[in-house]
């Protein structure tokens, strides 16, 4: 694994972007390993530290953190469309960008979530924990367990095929001490030996965070390891506790209504929010940022009454999309075509989901809601033969959404997963889960173009921008399994770890 840094300097790196008066026992140069961790608020700061970068860094203003890859699955579907000629996603969405293992995109996703694992590694090891060990300690190296089963849960479904397709293909190196000059680079391990190791890091959490009250949503709690879990059995399609942790989940997280549904998806303080990031002004800046790319909502206007944007605007709905909503479903409300001539995204659908935080664009970066966690519940259900259990749950939601119940006499089990598979379409779009459910369910996006026009504010009657590439770059079908799908290992790793 190309993580030849020091430690010293990580650590380094960490706390001080992280605090401002925590350390004053040395002078910042002079930072050891032993001080970093020889207090609990020095751990403490290091976990925040590791938090925000992982959902922070960002090596151009296209590579927003982690929220770069959640954008880069949604772009990769048929849902949502990369605009033509705008930054920092258009190769993406086109399967080009992902694919070619000599893009500084690609050496960004793998050593972003490399380097986080690191993190999570060190605290791993530095805190020694026992039966009469504080219980605030039991917390951090909790935290640092649920952080590096999220890590190698992202890292195995994006550089492999689903574990159904093939539980013994190479995926990725696992990497479970320090990262040091003299650390030996790691062969391929299994899709099996991965998951293996994520549920390992994913129990321990368990075992060490039940008490554990944070005072920010974005560290990981007992909640966030359940959701966690929910997700790992999904994909390894253990349905009985895929269901059993969804449920678990989102206990205390109500889902939220259809009021509070059109107030933006850009505060922490939602209700249904499980797990999510605030973030200042400061750190939420320009294009370097997931709303720069995802928000499509006007914030004001000019002299001439044309509407503004903040950002790129470089991710729009498909008008195919769109047409999956019923007439008074909430969601259907909150899409609208940008008829003005002049303004930036004139000729496309805008989708009022993501709203960043105005005037001083500090929204915060969503990971994990109860409206995931009770769709989980509900495949898990309708999988298990449980086809009114699923409908119930399922009902759920869509009361939530301004939608009348479904009934049980007009689905069995093929069509109700089928309306749930769609139902996370709907109501998880702009989240980053559509690659995840194109490679567990072994499916292709179907990408159309559109033929649907309307009349601008100049009376010209326009086409609305739809899909723009049907094909993959070898000019073939979109089909399921593709190697279109998985990230690559980047040539920089290539070269210099010779055991993979």
């Amino acid at each position: 694994m190309k993580l030849k840094f020091s430690y010293i300097l990580t650590a380094l790196a960490l706390l001080t972007s992280c605090s401002d008066d925590f350390f004053d026992t040395a002078p910042a140069t002079q930072i050891t390993t032993s001080e970093v961790f020889s207090s609990e608020d020095n751990i403490n700061a290091f976990v925040n530290g590791a938090i925000r970068y992982l959902l922070e860094n960002s090596t151009s203003q296209d590579n927003p953190g982690l929220p770069t890859i959640f954008l880069t699955h949604d772009v990769m579907g048929e849902d949502a469309i990369a605009r033509d000629g705008r930054y920092g996603f258009r190769d993406s969405y086109p399967y080009r960008d992902p694919f070619d293992n000599t893009t500084r995109r690609a050496l960004f996703f793998w050593t972003l979530q490399y380097t986080s694992i690191d993190h999570a590694n060190n605290i791993i090891a530095n805190i020694p924990i026992n039966e009469d060990s504080k219980p605030s300690l039991k917390y951090l190296k909790g935290q640092a367990y649920a952080l590096r089963g999220h890590n190698y849960l992202n890292l195995v479904r994006q550089y492999q095929f689903t574990y159904a397709k093939d539980a013994n293909a190479k995926a990725v190196p696992i990497y479970t001490e320090p990262t040091t000059p003299s650390t030996e680079p790691r062969p391929l391990s299994t899709v099996k030996e991965v998951y293996d190791q994520i549920i390992g890091d994913l129990t321990e959490a368990e075992k060490l965070l039940p008490g554990f009250e944070r005072n920010v949503k974005n560290r990981p709690d007992l909640n966030v390891v359940y959701g966690l879990l929910a997700r790992t059995y999904l994909t390894l399609e253990n349905w009985d506790l895929a269901e059993a942790y969804a449920a678990k989940a989102r206990i205390g997280y109500p889902i939220m209504t259809a009021e509070q549904y059109t107030q933006g998806f850009s505060d922490v303080s939602n209700p249904e929010w499980i797990w999510g990031h605030p973030q200042t002004q400061a750190q939420n800046k320009g294009g370097a940022s997931f709303l720069a790319y995802i928000e499509t909502t006007p914030y004001a206007t000019d002299a001439n009454g044309t509407n503004l944007y903040y950002g790129y605007n470089s991710i729009i709905p498909d008008p195919h999309f769109i047409a999956l909503f019923a007439d008074g479903d909430i969601r259907k409300s909150l899409f609208e075509i940008a008829k003005q001539p002049a303004e930036a995204i004139y000729r496309s659908y805008r989708y009022k989901k993501f709203r960043n935080k105005y005037p001083n664009h500090d929204g915060h970066i969503i990971l994990m809601r109860a409206s995931e966690q009770l769709l989980i519940e509900a495949e898990s259900k309708a999988r298990l033969d449980n086809v009114t259990g699923a409908i119930e749950t399922l009902n759920e939601l869509r009361r939530k959404r301004n939608l009348s119940d479904l009934s049980a006499n007009d689905f069995n089990k093929t069509t109700i997963i089928e309306e749930i598979l769609l139902e996370r379409r709907k109501e998880l779009w702009g989240e980053g889960f559509r690659l995840y459910d194109i490679l567990r369910t072994q499916t292709a996006p179907v990408r159309k173009e559109t033929t649907e026009t309307f009349v601008d504010n100049a009376g010209n009657t326009v086409g609305v921008l739809g899909h723009w590439i049907t094909k993959f770059p070898d000019n073939s079908n979109l089909v399921p399994n593709s190697k279109y799908y998985l990230f690559p290992i980047p040539l920089n790793e290539i070269s210099t770890n010779l055991n993979l």
